[in-house]
């Protein structure tokens, strides 16, 4: 489909870069092959006029326009539109199209919080308060400016309470509801925020990929922007590249935009996306060197296999892939859906959390590169302690024997002693499938607990899991993972414990886990609240290693390991630093090609 676009040409001002903040991490799936040939075209040095603070903060040389680029995607994307999304393959595919408020830079310190549409902002009221300025450069593909009316509508559609399951919204957490104030507009260029209590995690969860603005004027003119087509045909993207192909679970394909409102930006002419699913498909593709990085930090390779293609690929003729270890983990986990009658007695609940061997999965699946599996990863108590609490202790061990005696113990009171048989389920993602098979066997042999898998394409297991939403659901046993938004403990705690979150498809919420969340998200004292999640985390899973019988009081969520993301690129792909977690960093536009 050819696109048909009106240029504002006089849209080129640099952005300014702003303040500060705090630090800041699951899926889909449909399979393909890459191209044939990667071929790229040659690159144009950059212009002299362009300042050095609009080129990328690695270089390795002087930055170079030009260049089509070949990416993989490791599924399709299930959402055009942010609204809904909490697949990481959406938001993959739609942040390159459109901008947030602010976002998290792509420099050395990917944590630093900087300006993306809104040029500068202060904060006032005790940090309660936010006002953001606009760069009044921006606009939308069809040449209208990107105003506060924008903004407003775009963020009053994510903070509305039945959007729960986006990760979109999840800065609503802070703010106040849109009715009493929480975003409005000031003027054409102006809106303010305001918080319910002061927060130092706000602007994280705000610069979040999630968080995208969209144009008011197309949308209500009844463009449906959830579907590739309707962008295309209205022209509604503000950001470095325009959608211009999309072969649904084969590929998409952008294009740089010529309208965009930072300076010099974006440095790739193109980008061509390629949705492989099988391992040795990707790896093959990327020796060839018909690929030239991955979108994002997450495929369906292991720790080792990543590792072995970084080795195997050093000084041959097609060049090296980097495989750039990220900083942010990934919680792998075991979902229990709370309202199938299997599963509602908490007793039985614990005898799995209690019976799985979690050492054993992490050699298995993570070639041993998996850190401790810790409910609250180290927010709580270390991963120091952790490695001694019951159920994550060596099973050789005798407390380890001792915690698979107290499962059989539980099992038996819970009126189960010989086991019962279960559903498992799991997207054909990453290694969903192959984690659900290490726990079949584990609770087969531990406690006789019985059942077959079946493994789903991306959106169909989405949509399976979601019936535990608005009923007792379709499933029991499930194998998902929920990826860190920011490294704090509100998104850890919002993505898997509380109702709504996007791993909570039971909406497991006691109400003294709803009380935890509120009172650590409002502590200003570091050593108050880490000693309130570890109080919370006491509650979730047993942490004394003296007495079994306490903690696990009730969950819905056995955490089985935390796992490390790996982000592949070529050599020749220049101005890269790893983002902290796997959720955001996905515009490119301050990336280039050194060939």
């Amino acid at each position: 489909m050819s696109r048909h676009r009106i240029f504002n040409f006089n849209a080129l001002l640099p952005i300014v870069s702003a303040i500060l903040l705090i630090v800041a991490v699951a899926c889909g799936s449909s399979e393909t092959e890459a191209p044939e040939s990667a071929a790229s075209t040659g690159s144009t040095p950059v212009p002299a006029a362009v300042d050095a603070k609009d080129t990328p903060a690695t270089t390795g040389g002087d930055a170079k326009y030009g260049g089509n680029i070949k990416m993989s995607a490791y599924a399709d994307t299930r959402d055009w539109d942010p609204k809904g999304s909490a697949s990481l393959s959406s938001i993959q595919a739609y942040s390159q199209l459109y901008n947030q408020m602010v976002q998290f830079s792509t420099g050395s310190d990917t944590t630093k919080i900087e300006g993306d549409l809104a040029d500068t902002w202060e904060s006032s009221n005790g940090g309660q308060t936010f006002t953001f300025h606009l760069n009044e450069d921006a606009v939308w593909g069809d040449g209208t400016d990107v105003t506060s009316d924008d903004v407003v509508y775009a963020l009053s559609r994510y903070m509305d309470p039945e959007n729960s399951i986006g990760r979109s919204g999840l800065f609503r957490n802070y703010t106040l509801p849109v009715a009493e104030g929480g975003v409005k507009k000031i003027d054409d260029s102006t809106i303010e925020m305001n918080l319910s209590f002061a927060s130092g995690a706000f602007l994280s969860f705000l610069a979040l990929d999630y968080a995208k603005i969209l144009p008011k004027h197309i949308m209500e003119a009844g463009v449906d922007l959830n579907q590739a087509e309707g962008i295309m045909e209205s022209s509604s993207e503000s950001g470095p590249f325009l959608l211009d192909d999309y072969q649904r679970g084969n590929s998409y394909s952008v294009s740089k935009n010529p309208n965009y409102f930072k300076e010099g930006k974006p440095y790739f002419d193109s980008i061509d996306h390629f949705i492989i699913t099988d391992t040795g498909t990707l790896i093959a593709q990327f020796k060839a060197g018909q690929l030239d990085m991955m979108n994002g930090g997450f495929s369906n390779l292991s720790p080792t296999e990543y590792l072995e293609l970084d080795a195997d690929t050093k000084g041959t003729a097609n060049g090296h892939i980097i495989a750039n270890e990220m900083p942010g983990s990934r919680n792998w986990g075991l979902m229990m859906n709370t309202k199938a009658e299997k599963l509602q007695d908490p007793r039985i609940r614990k005898a799995i959390y209690l019976a799985v061997d979690r050492a054993q999965i992490n050699d298995i699946l993570e070639d041993g590169t998996g850190d401790i599996p810790c409910a609250l990863w180290g927010m709580g108590y270390s991963l120091e302690e952790c490695e001694t609490f019951p159920g994550i202790r060596d099973k050789n061990s005798e407390g380890g024997k001792a915690d698979l005696a107290y499962a059989k113990q539980l099992m038996a009171e819970a009126g189960v002693p010989d086991g019962f048989t279960v559903t498992y389920d799991a997207r054909q993602v990453g290694n969903y499938p192959d984690v659900c098979t290490v726990i079949k066997n584990q609770l087969s042999d531990n406690l006789g607990i019985e059942g077959e898998i079946t493994t789903h394409e991306s959106a169909a297991g989405y949509s399976l899991y979601a019936t535990a939403r608005s009923g007792t659901g379709d499933w029991e046993l499930a194998c998902q993972g929920e990826g860190m938004t920011v490294l704090d403990p509100d998104a850890l705690l919002g993505g898997v414990y509380l109702a709504g979150g996007t791993r909570n498809y039971s909406d497991w919420e006691p109400a003294n886990v709803r009380a935890a969340f509120e009172e650590q998200k409002e502590e200003q004292d570091p050593a108050t609240r880490k000693q309130q999640l570890s109080d919370l985390e006491d509650f979730l899973i047993p942490t004394d290693p003296d007495d079994i019988s306490k903690g696990f009081t009730d969950n819905h969520w056995v955490t089985l390991y935390w796992g490390k993301f790996f982000w592949l690129t070529h050599e020749d792909i220049r101005g890269f630093n790893a983002p902290a977690t796997v959720q955001y960093s996905f515009k490119h536009e301050d990336l280039w090609l050194d060939r």
